[in-house]
C-alpha cells in the first residue's frame, strides 16, 4: 500500500484570481429532469485554481503545455517548510537553511514544494493581497539547482499583488520559467510538509496554452527520498 494524497484545489466558482483575469463561471448545459442526463459548461481562465504555468506565459519565446516533457510532470519532489505569517519573502537562505536542517540534498530534475501556511486561507481577501511569496533571490536559486518545478500554497509566488507598486515586473516567473523551471500554484501543502514524495501533475494537454489547470498528486515517502514499495499498474 501506498500513502496518496491530493493536493489539488476543486474547481469551484469560488476560486480567488487575479485581478486581471477573469472568475471561472459554470453552467449546467443539461439537466437530469429536462435531458435525463448532466453536462457542465466550464468558463475559466488557465490560471485559476490549482495550474501549472508554461514557459510562454511571461517568456516571449517560451515553449507552451505541449511541450512540456512528460518527465517534468512525474518525479520526485521534496516539500520544505518554511512558514510565514504575512507578507514576507522565502529566500534564497530561507530555503538551504531550511533543507540544511532536514538533511535534505536535492538534485537537478527534483521538484521543490514550498510550504509557507497560505494553504489554510485559500478564501480569504489577504490570500490574493497579502501572502508570502518568494523572493527574486531564491527563485534565482531554485532554476540554479536545475529543479524541474518549483510548487507553491499561495496564489502566486510574486510579492502580493495587493501590494505592488506601478509598473510591476513578475521578476519570480521570469526567472524560473526563463530558466525551464515550471510553475504550480495554489497547492494544498500542509499533510505533505517536509517529506519527500513522488509528485503527479496532472496538467490538461491545451494546445498552445501558456498554463492549464492541473490535478496534482503525491504518493508520500516520508523522510526518505524513495519509495519503500513499488506502485503498480492497477493500483
Amino acid at each position: 500500500m501506498f500513502d496518496l494524497v491530493d493536493l489539488s484545489r476543486p474547481l469551484e466558482t469560488s476560486m480567488p484570481h487575479a485581478r486581471t483575469i477573469p472568475a471561472a463561471s459554470f453552467t449546467q448545459v443539461r439537466s437530469w429532469d429536462e435531458h435525463h442526463m448532466r453536462a457542465m459548461r466550464l468558463d475559466m481562465p488557465t490560471h485559476i485554481g490549482t495550474h501549472l504555468d508554461a514557459p510562454s506565459h511571461f517568456v516571449e519565446d517560451g515553449g507552451t503545455i505541449e511541450d512540456v516533457p512528460l518527465s517534468t510532470l512525474i518525479g520526485p519532489a521534496y516539500c520544505v517548510q518554511v512558514l510565514r505569517d504575512g507578507p514576507r519573502p522565502v529566500t534564497a537562505a530561507d530555503l538551504t537553511s531550511a533543507l540544511s536542517a532536514a538533511g535534505v540534498e536535492l538534485t537537478a530534475g527534483d521538484a521543490l514544494l514550498i510550504h509557507t501556511g497560505w494553504d489554510e486561507r485559500y478564501h480569504t481577501q489577504d490570500y490574493v493581497d497579502k501572502h508570502a511569496y518568494l523572493s527574486v533571490d531564491g527563485a534565482q536559486w531554485c532554476a540554479e539547482q536545475g529543479l524541474r518545478l518549483v510548487g507553491f500554497d499561495t496564489i502566486t509566488p510574486e510579492y502580493p499583488m495587493g501590494l505592488r507598486p506601478p509598473n510591476f515586473h513578475h521578476e519570480v516567473h521570469g526567472a524560473l520559467l526563463g530558466a525551464g523551471t515550471l510553475i504550480v500554484e495554489n497547492l494544498v501543502l500542509g499533510g505533505v510538509a517536509d517529506q519527500w514524495m513522488t509528485l503527479f501533475v496532472g496538467a490538461l494537454l491545451v494546445r498552445g496554452g501558456d498554463g492549464a489547470p492541473a490535478r496534482v498528486l503525491a504518493i508520500k515517502h516520508g523522510a526518505a527520498r524513495e519509495p519503500s514499495t513499488k506502485v503498480s499498474n492497477g493500483q
